[in-house]
Order: C-alpha cells, then structure tokens, then sequence
C-alpha cells in the first residue's frame, strides 16, 4: 500500500493544472460575497461541490490504470486491489486536507463569525473531503475512458449539490425533495452545515456518522470491483 501512496505522489506531480486549481478555487469562493448575514454556510457548501470535482480530477489515474490495462498487471502482483485504492485514498486525503485546511484559514480571516462554527464545520468538512475521494474511486471503477466518467459525474454531482442544499439553503427545498435528498451524502454535508451555525452539536455527530458510513461503504464496494 505504502508504495501504491508514493506512486500516487509521483503522478500526481504530471497533473499540475488540476493542483493549480485546486489552490485557486478556495481563494475564488472567498471572494464571493456572502448572501445573509451569520455563518458562511453558503460559500462552505460551494466549497464541498469544490471538493467533489477536485477529488474527481485527482484520482483519474484510477481510469488511466483500466485504460492501460496497468490494473491487470496488479492483479498478478502481490498487490491487492483494496491495497490498490487504499494507496490512492491516503494520498488524495493528505492533498485534500490541505485543501480544507487553506480555505478554513481563508474563511477564518474573512468572515467575522465565533469559533464556535468552525470547531463543527472544520471536521463537518474534512469528513465531507474523504467521502468524496471514496466516491470518485467507487465511481471510477465502473468506467473504462475518463471522458466517460467525467461526462456522468459533472451532470450527477452538479444534480445532487442542487437538490442537496449545498448551493442554497436547505429551507428553500421543498419538502418532498427533502425526502428523496436524505439519501445523498451531499444532504447531510449541507444538512450538518445548518445545524454547526446553530451549534446543534449531536446533529452535527450524526451527519458526520453518516458521512463516514457512505465513505466506507463507498471504498468497500470500489475495493470488491473486479479488475477489467
């Protein structure tokens, strides 16, 4: 595993423009003026779409390993294909993490709110971080081109971050798409940032429980995907 995770790093330096984005684009939502007054749960929702493509981007190399056929010559090695991903997860979380980290420094700086929100928010987004690098590893091991994957995963990531309350507030959704959201990790990204600006705290557990639960269902199906 541990030589999958020095691997990932390697690659990872080729994609250049991607890591360039994904510093610019915590500095770009900053920016962007605050709709209501309180917590910045508008702009931490845009960031967590933010962390979907970003974690999307990163781990295209799973798709470039089934084009090349490179996951083949894995499953000949003493290498498992859950080593395999689990490799690829450490890595992407150690970049994600500083990822989070960055734009909660920039959010602390520039939003005048106690620190009682980020001490929820923080771990609220992190969790959410590490979910989406489980998903896109699941997600990319049913493609075989990474346009393919790309195409599916923009139009189903923007549609979840809408019905999700993680470009708005949950309040504006009506109920009944309330009932189909709730079982979309997005939700209760979204749903836990509401309850950190009221310091619901057990609320706050809850959605960070489920967050971790869809990770790790995420990464035990992606790691019982055959190589193809």
């Amino acid at each position: 595993m541990m030589a999958v995770f020095a691997l990932v790093f390697k690659r990872l330096w080729t994609q250049r423009l991607t890591l360039l984005v994904m510093i610019v684009f915590p500095f770009i939502i900053i920016l962007i003026p605050q709709m209501t007054d309180g917590a910045p749960t508008g702009p931490f929702g845009l960031f967590g779409l933010v962390l979907m493509f970003s974690s999307f981007l990163i781990s295209k190399q799973v798709i470039e390993d089934r084009q090349l056929r490179t996951v083949v010559r894995i499953a000949a090695s003493p290498i498992s294909h859950r080593d395999y991903l689990m490799g690829h997860l450490l890595g992407y979380a150690l970049l994600v993490t500083v990822q989070v980290l960055v734009f909660t420094g920039l959010a602390l700086m520039r939003y005048d709110v106690g620190f009682e929100f980020y001490r929820l928010a923080l771990p609220l987004l992190w969790t959410f971080g590490l979910m989406t690098i489980t998903l896109a590893l699941f997600w990319h091991t049913f493609f075989k081109t990474f346009a393919t994957s790309l195409s599916l995963f923009s139009v189903g990531a923007n549609i979840m971050a809408v019905v999700s309350g993680m470009t708005f507030p949950l309040s504006l959704l009506p109920d009944r798409l309330k009932q189909i959201a709730v079982v979309l990790p997005t939700y209760w990204f979204a749903y836990g940032l509401e309850n950190a600006q009221e310091q619901a705290v057990v609320t706050v557990l809850l959605s960070l429980a489920i967050l971790t639960a869809f990770g790790i269902i995420f990464i035990t199906i992606g790691s019982r995907r055959s190589y193809e």
